[in-house]
Formats: structure tokens, sequence, C-alpha cells
């Protein structure tokens, strides 16, 4: 893993730092001196730079809903401090979430790893304007990897659940406002959608078919088999929600200049000419396998 900016504690302060938090929320489950214990878990987010203590929670605590606050509080002190942050900080923050959901896509403890994903999704929105295209190529490239399922099955379901939370993220339907300007958000949803979208949508796409031919014919399938199909389904629907912009004129958030985008998808001709939902019984239940053909403007 590599390692995230804010050092200065040596290992013994980090694992009592640790250990302190753990037993603050061991206290608050058992109704044990709460007010006390709440103190420790939001001294956690308002310390200043905690990112290598976050990273050693993430990486070494047995609780899970420390490992979920350690992410959070990540969230919240990269916001804050975005403009402190050097370039290369910003990328090995995404970098190591990333890399925390794929070698951990096994893991029981879903709720984590969604947070996760969710943050690095969060990470990558706040700086969507300040990567270059290299930056954001080389962040994409291992989730592709991951989608098309090089590194296992468990770990392309998270890169479809990844893939997810950053569609959501730059929705502006369901975008988090980080406290910036309308405009920061306008810029950034047309932006993706004209540059990634259409791609996000062939690798969820590739992962449905491959997986859903296979639960069409019968074939012996697994659970992990089922929830990448299922995945890849909602990103694939998701994407087709999306509210498509032809072109849009907006303001940039530090200049009067007015930027001009086209997402290059007309409303006229995005259309699908054939749509087909069929019922799919499995052995694991039931589930929508949604066939698109042809889908007109991508």
């Amino acid at each position: 893993m590599r390692r995230l900016p804010g050092g200065g504690a040596d290992l013994a302060q980090l694992q009592s730092t640790m250990l302190a938090i753990e037993q603050a929320c061991a206290s608050i489950q058992m109704h044990a001196n709460p007010t006390e214990a709440e103190k420790i878990i939001v001294s956690l987010h308002d310390s200043p730079m905690p990112y290598q203590l976050c990273q050693f929670i993430l990486e070494n605590s047995h609780m899970p809903i420390v490992r979920f606050l350690a992410a959070a509080a990540i969230r919240v002190a990269a916001l804050r401090e975005w403009g402190l942050l050097t370039d290369e900080d910003k990328r090995n923050l995404i970098v190591f979430f990333l890399g925390f959901v794929m070698e951990r896509a096994s893991a029981s403890d879903t709720y984590v790893q969604s947070k996760v994903s969710a943050v690095a999704a969060q990470l990558i929105k706040r700086g969507w304007q300040d990567f270059t295209d290299g930056d954001k190529a080389a962040i994409f490239l291992e989730v592709k990897r991951a989608s098309e399922g090089i590194y296992g099955v468990d770990a392309q379901f998270a890169g479809m659940d990844f893939l997810e939370s950053l569609v959501s993220e730059f929705s502006p339907s369901t975008a988090t406002s980080m406290g910036l300007p309308r405009e920061f958000h306008e810029l950034c949803q047309l932006s993706f959608e004209k540059n990634y979208l259409k791609e996000f949508y062939v690798w969820g796409q590739n992962a449905a078919v491959s997986f859903g031919d296979k639960i069409v014919g019968s074939a012996a399938t697994t659970v992990s088999e089922i929830k990448v199909c299922s995945a890849a389904l909602r990103l694939m629907c998701q994407i087709l929600n999306w509210s498509f912009k032809q072109a849009a004129s907006v303001s940039g958030p530090s200049s009067s200049k007015t930027h001009a985008f086209s997402s290059g998808i007309r409303h006229d001709t995005l259309l699908l000419k054939k749509f087909e939902r069929s019922l799919v019984e499995g052995l694991h239940g039931m589930m929508f396998l949604y066939q698109v053909d042809t889908l007109s403007g991508f």
C-alpha cells in the first residue's frame, strides 16, 4: 500500500490510537460512557492530516465499524484540506482506496467496502478539474482490469460497484455537495458524460452479457458471478437513466468566461431500438436480465 500524507506518529502511537477508537466504539455499542466515547470518535474527524492513522486503521482494525469511521474521516479531512494536499497526495488517496476495495473484494463487511468505494468516487469528483487526462486514465485502467475479471470475480464485482458509485457521484441528482458551487458540478457532469459515460456503459454491458449468457444457458453459476451480473445490470440501467445534455454553457468556477460542452449524444438519437427484459430463474433466486441490442447515440 502507498504511504499516505500526514506522518509524524510511530507504530506504537498508531496502535494506541486505534485501540482507543475501538474501545470507544465498543463502549457506545454497550451504552457505557457514551459521551466520552463520542468525543474520541469526533476527534478522529477533526484531526488535521489524519490520513496515515486512518490508513493504519483500515488495514489493521478487526472492527468493521472502526474501518468505516476511518474511511469517513479521510473523506472529511480530504475535502477540508484539499487545497493543502499535493497532486501526488490526492492521487495516492484515490489509488489507496481503489486498491483497498479490490484487494478485499471478498470481505464480508460489505458496508465498509461500499463506503470506501463511495469515498474514492467523491475524491475523484473533487479532483476532476485538477487531474490531467493521464492521471484519470491511470486511475481507470485498474478499474477496467477489475471490471474485465482479470483480478477475479470478487474484484470484478468491486469494480462494478465502484463504477456505480462513480456514476452516482457525477449525476446531478445524487451528487454530494462538497461545499462547492453549482458550476463546478455542472462542468464535471458534462466532462464525465462526454468522455467516460459511454465507456463505462460498455464495461458493464460486457460483464452482464458474459455472465448473462451463462445464466440463461442454465450453466452452473456461483453466487459471486450472479452478483457481478446484477451489479453490471444496475450500472447499465443507471447510465440509461442519466439526464443527458445535448449541449450546455456554464460559467467556470473561477472565471466569468463561458465554457461550452457538447456531450456528443443527441436526445433524438438516444433511443433504444430494442430493449428486451426477460425473467431469469436460477438456483439462487430471480433476477432481471436486460439485453440491450443497440443503443443509438452511443
